[in-house]
């Protein structure tokens, strides 16, 4: 529905009087979600007399769509606060947030409620939390919840084998298939959607089976197919695909470049762009953003403002697009180019992806004070930063040297907008204070990380230590790398410098006996 038409049911809906009612709320609080008109949204909910779960949920549901996952997230205590009981609605829609907020901590917690509820055994719920899990990469925790329930139905299975492309584990989608088959459970559109997008080494197999169960020629699973071919390096295997299409969408033409882009074939990327355009299709901003992607990685200025000159005549006006265009002008150093692009977006059309994208392209090129400037600029605007604004932010003050700046956006990050940092972030942190030299406060934040340090962390850590010639804490991280990597060659190489460094002659041939040995290069140039 377009929003001037919205708009006047609205008010048709106010002159007669009936605004208040929960459910004519309820539908007009979706309506402005989809419209993504937040504040028509409050408005809506704040007018409605009796509130109950049902408008909550759409409220929910609303502050999802449009990024506001943290306000999302509060609702829940607004909502026990006034003595609603939450239903599967309301679980789902949580869990759902946070995953957009990439915070599997909150999650957690939500899921540990739903446990002591009737809710645990609701199919919408678990099926939120599989997919929860399974974009976090705990495999374990969703195959936990997924084998717990009483009935497995066809979605839930859908959702596990999308989750195991996801996470590479390409065999267990197709195990999970076979038995969803021996379940006497039926196939869908979704099935093969969902096992064509994660069955890398399988290709053939799968196409084998959607055939058969009439999905083969299927827009969706073709494109689906086309995709796992090329992101498992079956590049010409991808093309000889693409060729065959009977009908080729914009779709697969964006699916095949974007592919090769992201696969380092840039120049085949860029060519079937090309082609794409003297065919007569019109490319959609996806296509855009994806061959813009080839002109970064070539670092090709010149091609990368023709392809500017396409965009612009096709009279387009997509965020992803211009955001691609503001990295494609930072990669390639042109900041005054990205800067007057950014300018010109219209204030009603600038989100927070452009805002992050430049943030994210002042931090790249060493301009800390200016990405701290754009910020500062982003929160007058009423913009409400998200989790990736603050992993530019971090680490353009770890690039620059800006200590108290880092540890400020640290706090408000956590305190202000209610952000639970991820290992980015923490990485980021542990990065800034080693830079300074503050090695004994970077080790604390490590120990007092809610996650499980991985082996980013220590290795930023270790290398910390390196510069500032800490033997201890430098043999103390080196374990922990270790640990985690069985032996890592290039901490091993760093530590015999350390020790080399240090007059300890003995540990530097210690180290270097019983670190692992390099695999010699091999050549045939004689």
């Amino acid at each position: 529905m377009e929003k001037e038409t919205g708009e006047l049911i609205h008010g048709f809906i106010v002159k007669s009087g009936v605004e208040s009612c929960p459910f004519v709320g309820t539908s007009l609080l979706d309506f402005y979600a989809m419209s993504e008109d937040v504040e028509s949204m409050q408005k809506v909910f704040d007018g409605v007399l009796y509130v109950d779960i049902a408008l909550y949920n759409a409220l929910i549901g609303g502050y999802s769509k449009n990024r506001l996952n943290e306000v999302a997230l509060g609702c829940l205590n607004n909502i026990n606060f006034i003595g609603l009981r939450p239903n599967e609605g309301t679980f789902s829609s949580i869990i759902n947030a946070c995953t957009e907020l990439k915070s599997l901590s909150i999650g957690s917690m939500v899921h540990g409620l739903v446990e002591k509820t009737s809710f645990r055994k609701k199919l919408v719920v678990n099926n939120a939390l599989i997919d929860m899990y399974m974009k976090f990469g705990t495999v374990g925790d969703a195959c936990k919840v997924f084998y717990a329930m009483p009935v497995r139905y066809t979605i839930v299975y859908n959702t596990m084998i999308f989750g195991h492309g996801q996470n590479s584990n390409f065999d267990e989608s197709m195990v999970l298939y076979n038995n969803m088959r021996h379940e006497g459970l039926s196939s869908d559109l979704a099935t093969f959607v969902a096992l064509a997008s994660s069955c890398s080494g399988h290709e053939w197999s799968v196409l084998a089976h959607a055939i058969r169960y009439g999905f083969g020629t299927n827009t969706m699973v073709e494109n689906a197919m086309l995709d796992s071919l090329v992101k498992s390096n079956a590049s010409k295997d991808g093309m000889e695909f693409f060729k065959k299409l009977e009908t080729k969408t914009v779709v697969s033409w964006t699916t095949i470049i974007s592919g090769l882009a992201n696969t380092g074939f840039n120049l085949d990327s860029v060519n079937l762009f090309k082609t794409m355009h003297c065919l007569g299709i019109r490319p959609n901003g996806f296509t855009f953003s994806s061959v813009l992607k080839s002109c970064s990685n070539l670092a090709d200025i010149n091609l990368g403002r023709s392809i500017h000159g396409a965009f612009v005549k096709c009279g387009s006006r997509c965020a992803f697009t211009t955001c691609a265009l503001i990295d494609m002008y930072t990669k390639c150093g042109t900041l005054e180019e990205s800067n007057r692009l950014f300018d010109t977006i219209d204030s009603d059309d600038k989100n927070l992806v452009h805002w992050n994208a430049m943030i994210t392209g002042l931090s790249r090129n060493g301009y800390g004070c200016e990405a701290l400037e754009l910020y500062a600029e982003l929160v007058r605007q009423n913009v409400v930063p998200d989790c990736v604004t603050f992993v530019s932010l971090l680490s353009a003050c770890s690039r620059c040297g800006l200590l108290e700046a880092g540890i400020r956006l640290f706090d408000e990050m956590r305190y202000k907008f209610g952000i639970w940092p991820s290992i980015e972030h923490f990485a980021c942190m542990v990065d800034l204070y080693g830079r300074a030299g503050f090695l004994d406060q970077a080790l604390d934040l490590i120990n007092s990380m809610p996650l499980n340090p991985d082996s980013s962390i220590w290795n930023i850590f270790f290398g910390a230590c390196n510069i500032h010639g800490n033997l201890e804490l430098a043999k103390f991280a080196m374990k922990k790398v270790n640990g985690i990597e069985a032996n890592n060659y290039q901490t091993n190489v760093l530590m015999c410098n350390i020790f080399s460094k240090s007059g300890k002659w003995e540990d530097a041939q210690k180290a270097r006996r019983y670190g692992p040995v390099k695999e010699p290069g091999l050549s045939w140039v004689m």
